[in-house]
């Protein structure tokens, strides 16, 4: 049985639809891989920041020291 060649025509056709569907997947893949990257980034640096933050105000209210008794 010979194939025509609008049946070849349809079977490349799929071959590059679904090649292109393949690229397309991997590049929305990559942008939320370096959405998520940048996000933990921005997140390690909010902590390290809330944590200074916490810091001065723990020294900046700390209870004075109570003098010593005579």
């Amino acid at each position: 049985m010979k194939l025509s060649s609008t049946a070849r025509t349809d079977s490349a056709y799929r071959l590059r639809e679904r090649g292109s569907a393949t690229i397309l997947v991997l590049a929305l893949l990559g942008i939320m891989f370096v959405c998520f990257q940048s996000n933990q980034v921005t997140l390690n640096s909010l902590k390290r920041e809330l944590r200074l933050v916490e810091e001065r105000q723990l020294k900046k209210f700390e209870a004075p020291p109570k003098p010593a008794l005579p």
